[in-house]
């Protein structure tokens, strides 16, 4: 996915576990605008990585990836302050989609 939105314009910052995306967003929180997260990650959870952002970050849109697709589990994201949610598998296009959607 980082391939893919590199070479659709958006500059791209990964991790691969919650615990090293807490601590970016919480020590470069002005510098964050959008955070795509799963809700499965090792060390810290994408719920952890949510409330993070949604706290720390004062602009920052979230998109949760999962393949849960329990309804509670989309609202209790919602609740937490995910601006979207996508449910794997998944096709490049939607995710850059809602993407733009949620960014504007």
């Amino acid at each position: 996915m980082s391939l893919f939105l590199k070479a659709n314009g958006y500059e791209v910052t990964e991790f691969d576990n919650g615990s090293d995306a807490i601590s970016h967003i919480s020590e470069q929180p002005s510098e964050i605008e959008l955070v795509i997260t799963d809700l499965n990650l090792p060390f810290a959870s994408g719920k952890q990585v949510v409330n993070t952002c949604k706290t720390t970050c004062e602009n920052a849109k979230v998109i949760v990836l999962t393949s849960m697709a329990v309804e509670t589990s989309e609202v209790e994201l919602f609740d937490l302050g995910a601006d979207d949610f996508v449910a794997k598998p998944f096709s490049p296009q939607v995710l850059l989609k809602r993407i733009q959607k949620v960014v504007r």
